[in-house]
């Protein structure tokens, strides 16, 4: 799950066939960085009573598309310098890198090979202390698909993961996980699918986490029976349906179990040329940082627009709310009441050039906790611009 809100990306798309550099600047305000309750909780830490602060990053990137034959590779490489003006203990380094092949053998088989690594700051939602903890995550995958005829396809999937915390105090949160994947689908004549699919996931944590006077390992595995839809309702509408029975066993403390119906539902709607709306429900288990052992039960809708005002200006407006319940992760309920989450974004983006693109954006987060006190409000405004070669 997402953690806390981000505004649209200023995403650089590739020039096909090219090796393309890139550069950016940016410089926001958050009236709450560290999504504290109030400002008498600010004092306590010894920070005085101002939430907020400015931040200021510069970027470079690459990014790679290249063709060969069937074949197709595609990269993105780039670090950040993130500077605080007030806590600059903050103070740190973005790094990213991606890369995929997507293969192709004759007209039956394809799929792709990656991988990706992602080094960035540990949000702030549920973790509030003004120390610069570095989060770090590593993928592998590979999947491939083979076209049975027509109207069926078979697909299947091998994806490694893991993450790990700088902090020492975050690293029982450290783990390695493994996830397999098949699935059968359908294809309409139309171009809808039907499928099913099977998932399990076994998910490993070396560092015992100290409940009590005991030491608990959190590892897991988890099984997955879903349908998947992808049903093209009209020549501008879409829907998307993911949903079946997830079943996750706990290594130890069985009280953690969960075994119920996982649900997506999604709708894309091409109003106009110029008019786009994305709508999304769910029901589904979701970890407060991605990958965590301590997961909640989430219900949860967002809706987001985008309007292609000129060939030059875009407007994107997006706004999510989530429930998360945290009784089914009972012993750390005291750590973590249940909450609600809301999260809207406005955004312009502007671009002068091709290569020039220049975004505004201006965001609110809330967190309100049940049958506690606590929660916090946060604005705000991003101004950012990037420059591809």
């Amino acid at each position: 799950m997402q953690t806390d809100y981000i505004p649209p990306p200023d995403i650089v798309i590739p020039t096909p066939d090219a090796v393309t550099p890139y550069v950016g600047y940016g410089i926001s305000y958050d009236s709450n960085l560290l999504r504290l309750p109030s400002a008498a909780s600010a004092q306590t830490m010894g920070i005085g009573s101002n939430l907020s602060d400015f931040t200021r990053s510069a970027l470079f990137g690459l990014t790679v598309d290249k063709t060969f034959s069937q074949q197709h590779l595609t990269a993105n490489l780039n670090a950040a310098k993130v500077n605080y003006d007030r806590f600059s203990q903050l103070d740190h380094i973005d790094k990213n890198a991606a890369l995929n092949w997507n293969w192709h053998a004759g007209q039956q088989f394809q799929g792709n090979v990656g991988t990706s690594y992602t080094q960035g700051l540990t949000p702030f939602i549920d973790f509030h202390l003004l120390e610069r903890n570095l989060r770090t995550t590593e993928k592998f995958y590979a999947d491939g698909s083979w076209l049975l005829g027509p109207s069926w396809r078979l697909r299947g999937g091998l994806v490694h993961s893991k993450l790990w915390y700088d902090l020492a105090s975050q690293q029982p949160g450290n783990n390695t996980q493994n996830q397999e994947e098949l699935g059968l689908d359908y294809l309409a004549p139309s171009g809808s699918t039907i499928g099913l699919q099977l998932r399990h996931i076994k998910a490993d944590y070396p560092n015992p986490e100290l409940n009590g006077a005991i030491a608990v390992l959190n590892g897991y595995s988890q099984d997955e029976l879903k349908a998947k839809i992808d049903w093209l309702l009209t020549g501008k509408t879409t829907l998307h349906f993911l949903g079946g029975w997830v079943s996750r066993k706990q290594d130890e403390f069985s009280s953690r179990n969960f075994s119920g119906i996982n649900t997506r539902v999604s709708a894309d709607w091409l109003a106009t040329g110029k008019i786009a709306v994305s709508v999304a429900g769910w029901r589904e288990i979701g970890a407060i940082d991605d990958v965590s052992v301590v997961y909640s039960l989430n219900h949860g809708a967002s809706i987001g627009s985008s309007w292609q005002y000129s060939e030059q200006i875009r407007l994107v407006a997006q706004y999510r709310y989530i429930e998360r319940n945290f009784n089914q992760s009972s012993e750390l309920g005291a750590a973590y009441p249940n909450d609600t989450l809301r999260d809207m974004a406005l955004s312009l983006v502007y671009n002068p050039t091709r290569q020039w693109r220049i975004q505004l954006s201006g965001t609110r987060s809330t967190q309100t906790l049940q049958n506690a006190a606590g929660g916090y409000v946060s604005n705000g405004v991003m101004l950012t611009t990037r420059y591809t070669f």
